[in-house]
């Protein structure tokens, strides 16, 4: 993974261009510890004509969004089902309402055998990761009372329903109704500069603007790397099932944490959060994860911001690599 960090402060853009240059209004701040070598280019070049003018941007949703976090694993034969109920709500509105497919468990570390891999059961493909045995860990542990009872379990925009995070699978319809009618609090835009070359990296910038004053507890963001579509073995109702479909499966997250960045007063220009990210396209998943292959079309981003104290997802969107 390589490191996040972001700061602000004012540009000099006497050192990034020549004097007959019209200088680019953003950023409000040059992240140095980006990975610049993602660039083909001149990273001076990158700052004055790639670097995003979000005063230019429109809102990148201006409704409320929803994200379903589907805790699955690909031994256990009832999550299936599950999965296709996440997958139904997000075809009915496939632009508000997103899937993250987490394979991870309620145990200490996060792992069951519903999770690892085995390859006397033909299970061979690794699709867990540190940030989403976490968040297993975390729901069903650290929040004992959370409903998060076991696999299958899922969330929807991590709403507190009594003190129950993880309604049952029926409800989820209804939970997401619920969310998608809802006011937008937080505002988040986004610009992603994708390049096959050098490395297959990106830079991801965003901007996030609280919209209701009355939220007052710490805020966090969160980008979830997901990978669409990949074939591979699943218990399916007790019947092994070599091709089934694994749609929308959480690969980590950019700052290899499950819970993100703060949003802090260093972030603010203007009266908005500013975050920026480097990063690298992981080769897509296989049996033991031999394979030199990456795919970005196959991939996407999951951007979201999340009250800390409560767990509630304000607002979440998704971001391409390739339009």
């Amino acid at each position: 993974m390589k490191k996040l960090i972001f700061f602000f402060a004012i540009i000099c853009t006497a050192l990034l261009m020549s004097c007959d240059k019209v200088a680019n209004p953003f950023p409000p701040a040059i992240n140095t510890d980006l990975d610049t070598t993602i660039y083909p280019g001149n990273w001076s070049d990158y700052v004055s004509n790639e670097w995003p003018d979000f005063s230019s941007i429109p809102n990148d949703d201006p409704d409320r969004n929803v994200l379903i976090e589907d805790f699955t694993g690909h031994n256990c034969s009832f999550c299936p089902a599950a999965g296709e109920v996440a997958h139904g709500i997000h075809v009915a509105n496939p632009s508000r309402v997103f899937i993250a497919s987490i394979h991870s468990s309620n145990t200490v570390s996060g792992m069951s055998s519903f999770q690892d891999t085995n390859s006397g059961l033909g299970y061979t493909i690794p699709f867990w990761n540190i940030p989403g045995l976490t968040l297993g860990s975390f729901f069903g542990n650290s929040l004992p009372n959370s409903g998060f009872f076991g696999n299958p379990g899922g969330t929807v925009n991590r709403t507190n329903d009594n003190g129950e995070y993880f309604p049952a699978s029926g409800s989820w319809q209804t939970k997401s109704d619920a969310v998608l009618n809802s006011s937008l609090k937080i505002a988040i835009k986004a610009k992603v500069n994708y390049f096959e070359t050098p490395k297959h990296g990106f830079f991801l910038h965003t901007e996030v603007e609280k919209l209701d004053n009355q939220i007052t507890n710490d805020l966090a963001m969160v980008v979830y790397l997901i990978e669409d579509s990949l074939v591979g073995p699943q218990n399916v109702e007790n019947v092994f099932t070599p091709n089934y479909v694994h749609r929308d499966i959480m690969r980590g997250t950019l700052d290899g944490t499950a819970w993100g960045r703060v949003l802090t007063p260093e972030l603010i220009s203007n009266g908005k959060y500013y975050l920026d990210y480097s990063y690298v396209l992981p080769n897509q998943l296989s049996p033991g994860g031999n394979t030199n292959i990456h795919n970005a079309e196959n991939m996407h981003l999951l951007i979201y911001v999340y009250d800390m104290e409560t767990l509630e997802i304000y607002q979440v969107i998704k971001k391409k690599f390739i339009p």
